[in-house]
């Protein structure tokens, strides 16, 4: 019998995310239905009543938490993005349903990112930027504060995740001296990676740039909480192109507004961003709309490496990008 294949995203996230080979691709692969209708959870329910793979985007709407309650025919959930948690329910894994993911293609391009992110802060790059285009005489220029190099600062990597070892892969060549916090990391392992293991603590006390890469979990929600972010140096860098919620916003906000920081913050609280939000105005703060991924190549390496993943479950093979129970559990 022919397996029901069910794409559930919109049409824009669709092209998007899969070349029209790959599109072609997952026809070939089984009885290939899309539905377009990203409005409620009623779309994703009626999608897997008699589907074996179900692909989702991230505009696909949570499945619904009695979903799996009985028996469904679905074998794989096959996400087009990075995290799962707030789409697929633990129940789906007492039915055997299997699930992955593409966080591993995300990794490139958020590390460039948060690099970028990294040098562009160090440099003032964007306040230097704004002064520009609002007239600011040349002359002022070289009274501000110079801009610091890479080279000479401690970097704090907060999480051992993908997207955490990509970044501190890119660092190395510019010779800054790197910490990395992770509970799961040896000294041994924090070494292969080209960093000192360290706590939380110790990176807000000695790093001049604190990198967010964790996932968000009960037990990393606040990690940089209104008292530790009052602990960082003066001067210090916060990057976050993980999840917003892994560090108390309102404290973030008032040391960049009281110049003791400065922040670089493409995750909010609440997204889309409001007009309103004092992020994209406060002083000491450049914010991006949640663009650390997005790149035409990742966009389509996403779509490739999903139909990749669909073909190895219909063929029986081992997948590449499957979310397990324990990974499901420490992960975003």
């Amino acid at each position: 019998m022919t397996a029901r294949i069910v794409v559930v995203m919109s049409e824009e996230l669709r092209a998007r995310v899969f070349a029209e080979a790959d599109w072609a691709r997952l026809d070939r692969a089984g009885e290939l239905r899309w539905m377009r209708d990203v409005s409620s959870a009623d779309a994703v329910r009626a999608a897997v009543v008699d589907a074996r793979v179900c692909v989702t985007g991230w505009d696909t709407p949570p499945f619904p938490a009695d979903l799996f309650d009985a028996p469904v025919p679905l074998g794989l959930v096959a996400h087009t993005g990075g995290s799962v948690r707030w789409l697929v329910p633990q129940t789906a894994f007492d039915r055997g349903v299997r699930v992955s993911q593409v966080s591993a293609v995300l990794a490139e391009a958020v590390a460039e990112f948060a690099v970028m992110a990294i040098i562009a802060g160090l440099r003032d790059a964007m306040s230097f930027a704004a002064a520009m285009r609002a007239g600011e005489p040349w002359s002022t220029f070289a009274a501000r504060p110079p801009g610091r190099l890479l080279r000479e600062q401690t970097v704090g990597i907060v999480g051992a995740s993908r997207t955490g070892r990509a970044t501190l892969h890119r660092l190395r060549p510019f010779g800054c001296r790197c910490l990395v916090v992770d509970p799961f990391l040896t000294e041994d392992d924090a070494a292969g990676l080209g960093a000192g293991l360290a706590s939380l603590d110790r990176v807000v006390a000695e790093a001049d740039v604190v990198s967010l890469h964790a996932p968000m979990l009960p037990e990393t929600r606040g990690m940089l909480s209104r008292e530790r972010i009052a602990h960082l140096k003066p001067g210090a860098l916060v990057v976050n192109t993980a999840r917003a919620a892994l560090a108390d916003s309102d404290a973030l906000l008032d040391a960049a507004a009281a110049g003791r920081i400065r922040v670089v913050a493409d995750v909010f609280d609440e997204e889309p961003l409001p007009v309103g939000s004092a992020w994209r105005h406060a002083r000491g703060v450049v914010a991006t709309p949640h663009i650390a991924a997005l790149t035409g190549e990742t966009l389509h390496e996403q779509g490739s490496a999903t139909v990749d993943e669909v073909l190895r479950f219909l063929d029986g093979a081992t997948l590449e990008h499957e979310v397990t129970r324990r990974a499901y559990e420490i992960n975003a």
